[in-house]
């Protein structure tokens, strides 16, 4: 059975910055991570992000059209965009990408903001209705960062 996690975030904490700790942690782990973007350019902005959230470490990524022989840990997908891996999913689309249920686990950021909120209500209702495990947590200003 899938996974969700909602991770609430606190004022001002960004959930691409978020999407970059999380991916770091989950590759730690050892495993593969799918991040969904509404869009292409939200899918280079994060692609961007990843290469320089931190100083001294770098996370193997590539966005889901790259052509490379050997796919990395890290694939960056938009709407349209077909998952490589089945481990860990973090969405950061607006909407329930119709995939989620192949992954193991689904990564929920929500924003501070009255609509991210509220969008992240009604994706936390379309799981629920799934049957889905679903679970929530209130990120303070430190966790909201690196310090997961």
């Amino acid at each position: 059975m899938t996974r969700v996690d909602f991770y609430v975030l606190p004022e001002g904490a960004a959930p691409m910055r978020f999407a970059c700790d999380m991916a770091a942690r989950i590759l730690a782990d050892q495993l593969n991570v799918h991040i969904h973007a509404d869009s292409r350019a939200d899918a280079v902005a994060l692609d961007g992000m990843l290469w320089t959230f931190r100083d001294i470490s770098f996370l193997p990524h590539a966005l889901a059209d790259d052509r490379t022989p050997d796919p990395a840990p890290i694939i960056i997908g938009w709407l349209g965009q077909a998952p490589t891996t089945d481990a860990v999913l973090i969405n950061l689309s607006h909407e329930l990408p119709d995939f989620a249920g192949g992954f193991r686990r689904v990564i929920e950021p929500v924003a501070a903001s009255p609509e991210a909120r509220a969008e992240s209500r009604e994706r936390y209702r379309q799981y629920r209705e799934l049957g889905w495990e679903l679970s929530s947590q209130q990120m303070d200003q430190d966790q909201g960062h690196a310090n997961l």
